[in-house]
């Protein structure tokens, strides 16, 4: 009788790897379970910084890196894009990166690099964040100016609307050490996990929450006071609590007078700031303020804080007449006019305009008013609604009145690492820069940093308006799903004489491409 042994039992390998979750910006500190080579597991590392919880979308890291529809090798078209089966054949990586490279540089010498477009998926939403600024590289170096990825639908009023009126975007909230905080159209809890932890420390420590959102989230509920304005409304919100603060004086005057543009003397026949040298106070571009003690107008440089001692000095309301080439012109502080733009927005009428109560509006006046430190965020709430820019400039002058821009407890600005970067739009030529589609109209919008909305492309595309694009090169971006009128991008996707769509699996927008590369996951880079 022949007698044969078990096989023997393999051995599990099991590895706990430390790291962080990419796919938005919280960048949740991650530690990752690796079973026999697969991952099975991402779970919260609380020793990192971050780490305190994963969302749903981080917990299900294993499903996204073995789903079983991941594109596995480069793709090419063999049918026509009207076609409801694109004929997709695999091809080689050395095939498919040498096609690319050869149709990118014919069309760069053909009609310029202008006439190929790129398109980046959002890095709040996406494990692209990592590799963005090599992306922009890439771009910036090949010499196209124009790069789709729907900043103007997320995230343009906060990081650069906002750098019209503070000069900076808005900086990160200190949670854990204010008095008070306003989340104004911002749900951290499912948007930015590390700051949901954080303002939960901070409301432990005892800062009042304020929330601004037309819907009843879980920190609505929470929340010491909830204003539950008509969506779009919030510019109106904002401007009726300035001009509480203004008429009780509850404003950081200091602040207003050393580190604004308040006491600047604005030219009532042209609307202009005034400057040094047209009202002869020497041959330099400097702004004027009126000086009280002296009667007369001064030099401002904003470059620089206000010495306390002129600050004290200076009108912030008021008319005052300057010579100005022999001519007296009326002139009148900043402030004067911000005050003046105001007065019509009482609680009462704001109440009407916002659906806010007006005592509600009176209380949010009371909180910050009442607050030493508060800081504040607003996100998409704001960001998708037309007037978008506008409303977060009147948000922005809103918290300028408190002084709180870069100071603990308020809106700081961290102390980064002296490196160089990656990428910056001054690697593009000037020349190249004026060629970005679409800012001829928005001149101080996303095409004036690069970045084109998808309805300009899909013109370009189809009606050559400013020039035609032929290339796309796509990172990610599902246009039909994330941008508006899908009709019309499905129309200029077929018509795209060259399309590369790199992604993790097959989306509406990647039945179009002519060839198709497979990325990987942020767990397997």
């Amino acid at each position: 009788m022949n007698v044969h042994a078990a096989p023997p039992v393999a051995a599990t390998t099991r590895i706990e790897t430390p790291g962080f979750c990419t796919l938005c910006r919280s960048r949740c500190g991650s530690l990752n379970v690796i079973e026999n080579g697969r991952l099975i597991a991402v779970k919260p590392l609380p020793s990192h910084p971050t780490g305190k919880a994963l969302c749903p979308k981080g917990r299900a890291a294993p499903e996204i890196v073995h789903n079983a529809r991941r594109l596995q090798t480069p793709l090419i078209r063999t049918n026509p894009k009207t076609a409801a089966d694109p004929g997709w054949q695999p091809i080689s990586w050395g095939e498919a990166l040498n096609r690319i490279a050869e149709k990118l540089r014919a069309i760069a010498q053909e009609n310029g690099p202008e006439a190929v477009a790129f398109g980046f998926t959002s890095p709040s939403a996406a494990s692209i964040s990592d590799s963005l600024p090599w992306l922009e590289r890439f771009v910036w170096t090949y010499g196209s100016p124009n790069i789709c990825w729907g900043t103007e639908l997320c995230n343009w009023h906060k990081d650069h609307g906002h750098e019209f009126t503070f000069g900076t975007g808005l900086a990160v909230p200190d949670y854990r050490n204010t008095d008070l905080m306003v989340l104004w159209g911002h749900n951290p809890a499912t948007a930015w996990l590390a700051q949901a932890e954080a303002l939960s420390e901070g409301r432990r420590k005892g800062a009042r929450l304020v929330v601004i959102d037309p819907r009843k989230t879980a920190f609505a509920r929470d929340a010491d006071l909830w204003l539950r304005l008509k969506p779009g409304a919030d510019g109106v919100l904002a401007l009726a609590v300035a001009k509480l603060l203004v008429e009780r004086k509850s404003y950081d005057e200091a602040f207003v007078r050393r580190w604004t543009n308040a006491p600047m003397l604005v030219r009532s026949d042209t609307g202009h700031f005034l400057r040094a040298s047209e009202a002869d106070l020497g041959g330099t571009d400097a702004f004027v303020a009126w000086d009280t003690r002296t009667g007369r107008a001064a030099a401002y440089d904003p470059s620089r804080a206000l010495d306390p001692a002129q600050a004290e000095s200076v009108a912030l309301d008021g008319e005052y007449r300057v010579t100005i080439g022999g001519v007296r012109v009326a002139c009148r502080p900043a402030f004067a006019l911000y005050v003046e733009n105001l007065r019509d927005l009482t609680p009462d009428h704001a109440a009407q305009l916002s659906g806010v109560p007006a005592e509600k509006i009176r209380a949010l006046a009371d909180e910050i008013a009442r607050a030493k430190s508060l800081c504040y965020y607003g996100w998409t709430g704001i960001g998708q609604h037309g007037h978008a820019s506008q409303i977060d400039r009147a948000i922005a002058t809103l918290f300028a009145l408190t002084g709180q821009y870069d100071a603990p407890g308020g809106n700081v600005w961290w102390a980064s690492h002296p490196v160089a970067p990656i990428s910056e739009y001054a690697m593009l030529a000037p020349a190249q820069k004026k060629k970005a589609i679409g800012l001829d109209k928005l001149p101080l919008g996303p095409p004036s940093r690069g970045w084109i909305t998808g309805p300009d492309l899909y013109r370009a595309i189809i009606d050559a308006k400013p020039y035609r694009v032929r290339g796309v090169i796509n990172f990610g971006c599902n246009y039909l799903v994330s941008q508006p009128d899908p009709a019309l991008g499905r129309k200029a996707l077929e018509q795209l004489e060259f399309f590369v769509h790199c992604d993790l699996l097959h989306s509406p927008t990647s039945q179009y491409a002519d060839i198709i590369l497979p990325v990987n996951t942020a767990w397997e880079r």
